[in-house]
């Protein structure tokens, strides 16, 4: 699989998230949305590459008052940009 700029990247390589899919977002409550909107441009390591290799996942962790929340994203190559190999 490759990024933006046709970089190989594997499980482990940290991302700059450039984009999300607005089809995911429109399935998203606002809450949600908001916190997936707020992953654009912040570095995340890739956790697999799933979809047969077509996407990119990565983990997420929210921290809120009431506890912690995770959840993930899956990106296609023209969401994101390889910024350090493992």
């Amino acid at each position: 699989m490759t990024d933006i700029d046709g970089n190989e990247v594997a499980v482990g390589d940290v991302v700059r998230v450039l984009s999300v899919d607005e089809g995911f977002l429109d399935c998203l409550d606002e809450d949600a949305r908001i916190h997936h909107l707020a992953m654009i441009g912040s570095d995340y390591c890739i956790d697999e590459l799933v979809e047969d290799g077509t996407k990119a996942s990565v983990s997420i962790q929210w921290n809120f008052t009431e506890g912690i929340a995770t959840g993930g994203l899956y990106m296609l190559p023209n969401e994101f940009r390889l910024i350090k190999r493992v």
